[in-house]
């Protein structure tokens, strides 16, 4: 298997974490090319390129391949109730935070300087990071005690919302919500979570510096 990766995808950075999470041997990244659209008509990262040539798209699709494939529990719990708390992070997640994040980083690779239309972002960021706050585990991880999909989903969306928004928007929306805030001061220092955020970290540093170089 092969994965078609970007480091500062919150997307990818689920996939990678998941891999972590199972102990899978290391698989190879690849960077798309010019002609990434060509065989992956969606255009989106990641995709997992299966050895028989199938190509997976999707994050969550990728992920429910690898839980079910890999050796070793599954990271979306067995409990139906456990499963189901798992899921809806997830589904949170997708539905209400992914949505205003993909707006964010549209503009910050076509418009990096239209400072109003990512303020504009706020209200999505705000009422997605609401539900997430009620529905988030108390202790522990996202769901439950133990670490899941649903650690590996919402972790890598909460780096850019803690540590990239705030100096954009001026305000972070993040500390307005004391459950999902105090849950990620736990996951970020979680050892599967930890060495993926620091790859997302990386890389918005390299996006940074590639940003002023143009200016």
């Amino acid at each position: 298997m092969k994965l078609y990766n970007n480091d500062g995808s919150p997307f990818a950075a689920r996939v990678r974490m998941l891999l972590r999470a199972k102990g899978a041997a290391p698989i190879e990244m690849l960077k798309p090319g010019a002609d990434y659209k060509t065989f992956a008509p969606i255009g989106k990262i990641p995709a997992l390129l299966l050895d028989d040539g199938t190509l997976l798209p999707e994050s969550e699709v990728i992920c429910g391949y690898l839980d079910a494939t890999l050796p070793g529990a599954s990271l979306y719990l067995d409990a139906p109730e456990a499963r189901a708390r798992v899921t809806l992070m997830v589904r949170l997640s997708d539905l209400y935070l992914a949505p205003p994040l993909h707006d964010f980083f549209v503009l910050l690779f076509t418009d990096p300087g239209n400072r109003a239309a990512i303020e504009a972002l706020a209200p999505a960021f705000a009422r997605g990071l609401k539900f997430l706050d009620i529905y988030v585990a108390r202790d522990g991880c996202a769901a439950e005690t133990r670490f899941s999909q649903a650690d590996c989903t919402l972790s890598p969306m909460l780096f850019y919302v803690d540590e990239v928004l705030p100096g954009l928007i001026g305000q972070n929306l993040l500390e307005k919500r004391p459950a999902l805030n105090a849950y990620w001061q736990r996951i970020k220092a979680h050892p599967v979570a930890a060495p993926v955020l620091e790859e997302v970290r990386a890389s918005w540093g390299r996006y940074q510096q590639k940003l002023q170089a143009t200016q």
